[in-house]
């Protein structure tokens, strides 16, 4: 009897243990835009023709990272590193045209489902070209990549590199060239496992669906990717309140008797004919972005969640050059891992318990989410976690610490490892394609004093050369 009472006794406590760390559980939204350039935040200070209050806010409220970087200069390889915390050359994806993640990697939906989070996927999926073509692909659920099959429950989204902003029914979907299809992406939006035809803007779209995600009855934390493919191309697409906001006229639509998309897209993507109101379209696509952040925002605030959910902010590369982004002093663009190509904007906040206007300037990696995600909440699961990410929170008690030794990227083309203020870049033949512009070569850079990598020091600096190249070797020798 004594011993029945006595295991009663643990199973109440052990239940209110779990009650406790339910309780405790935040919410998590992690915000991830689209080829955003490094100056287009107001919080960063670098463009003055930048105006983003809502976005300002995450940082004015939590940490702002000024040596944040994607795994990445692209966003399918980029996206891999950030759902899973782990660098995506170790599977084989290096650039465009990898391979997806295997099932034994699992990612942070996955882990997070484990620990009783509604896990959902809003916008953007882009890990790898197999998804990238609406009318070859006939199967796409069946594919990992596609997010309900790696740890989302639900999904409101396309799966390819870009999606037309308003052309989002069956009917638009009537492209059959397969170039000119995977460039143009018309067609209605995913709505879990089947297709839904939507009438509206892709950027409001998916604020509207952030928003009634955030109101849902269901009790369980949840876990919310809202990955914008805002402000990535086609941006001179706007709805008519931002242009007559931004003073500028509707760009003429793709007229397919006269040119083939491909034409098209090479003369208004790929800056084959300039734009005098380009950086116009750009702030208007971005204006909108910014307005839907709010709208998010003001949803958690009115829920009453806001307090309790780790909000972080990212851009999945650094800003195009093609899209008129500002990558304000960084060198370099998308594509490229130059500065400008790497190095993101990142902030993050979590009510009370970050403190606002922190600025830290060590460097820090999209890898670091998924590890302080599970951090926030003492998941068990780190004990077994096996990546290449490191808890961010454990930076806000000592934020001048080292928190990665080196931080590596490797293209196919080039590669870079940074380590404290040096980093090292390694182009091995050059690539002038397009728009895309860089020289072979080998650079070496002391970062706080040249973060616009102006002063190559390879040629004044032999030890620290070969000391950052063992460290590639050294990297390259685990991840294989």
């Amino acid at each position: 009897m004594i011993k029945t009472v006595v295991n009663l006794l643990t199973a109440i406590l052990c239940m209110s243990c779990i009650v406790e760390r339910r309780i405790e559980r935040p919410n998590i939204l992690l915000i991830i835009t689209d080829d955003q350039g490094y100056a287009d935040y107001g919080a960063y200070g670098g463009s003055k023709d930048v105006y983003t209050p809502n976005m300002d806010k995450i940082a004015d409220e939590g940490v702002r990272f000024t040596n944040a970087y994607a795994t990445a200069p692209v966003c399918d390889a980029s996206r891999q590193g950030i759902i899973t915390g782990v660098y995506q050359e170790r599977w084989g994806t290096y650039y465009y045209g990898g391979n997806i993640f295997p099932v034994s990697q699992k990612t942070l939906p996955e882990m997070l489902k484990l620990e009783g989070y509604r896990c959902i996927k809003i916008g953007k999926t882009h890990y790898a070209d197999i998804l990238d073509n609406n009318q070859e692909i006939k199967d796409p659920m069946s594919y990992r990549e596609f997010p309900l099959n790696h740890g989302y429950e639900e999904f409101l989204g396309f799966c390819a590199h870009r999606h037309d902003y308003f052309r989002l029914t069956e009917e638009d979907n009537w492209v059959l060239d397969s170039e000119d299809d995977r460039m143009s992406q018309y067609g209605p939006l995913w709505r879990n496992n089947q297709q839904e035809d939507f009438d509206g803007y892709t950027t409001d779209v998916f604020g509207d669906e952030a928003v009634k995600q955030i109101y849902h009855s269901d009790e369980r934390p949840f876990f919310i990717e809202l990955a914008f493919n805002a402000v990535h191309h086609p941006i001179y697409q706007v709805p008519d309140r931002y242009l007559k906001r931004f003073g500028i006229e509707k760009f003429p639509d793709w007229e397919p008797a006269k040119e083939s998309f491909m034409e098209y897209h090479a003369r208004n993507c790929w800056r084959g004919q300039e734009d005098p109101v380009g950086r116009l379209r750009y702030l208007a696509n971005l204006a909108c972005l910014d307005d839907n952040i709010g709208k998010v925002l003001d949803a958690l605030n009115a829920s009453g969640k806001k307090e309790n959910t780790l909000i972080f902010f990212i851009s999945d590369n650094g800003g195009s050059q093609n899209t008129y982004a500002n990558n304000g002093i960084l060198y370099g663009h998308k594509y490229i891992l130059k500065e400008g190509g790497i190095r993101t904007v990142f902030t993050m906040c979590w009510g009370e318990k970050l403190s606002g206007k922190t600025v830290i300037n060590t460097p820090v990696s999209h890898l670091d989410i998924l590890p302080t995600c599970l951090s926030a909440f003492d998941s068990p699961i780190l004990d077994t976690l096996d990546v290449d990410g490191v808890d961010l929170l454990s930076l806000l008690t000592d934020p001048t610490k080292e928190h990665h030794k080196v931080l590596v990227w490797d293209t196919g083309n080039e590669w870079a490892v940074r380590k404290g203020k040096w980093k090292i870049h390694v182009v091995k033949k050059d690539n002038h394609f397009r728009t895309i512009n860089i020289d072979a070569g080998i650079y070496l850079y002391n970062l706080e004093e040249d973060p616009g990598e102006r002063n190559n020091l390879a040629d004044i600096n032999k030890a620290k050369l070969e000391e950052l190249r063992r460290e590639y070797e050294n990297w390259k020798a685990k991840i294989r």
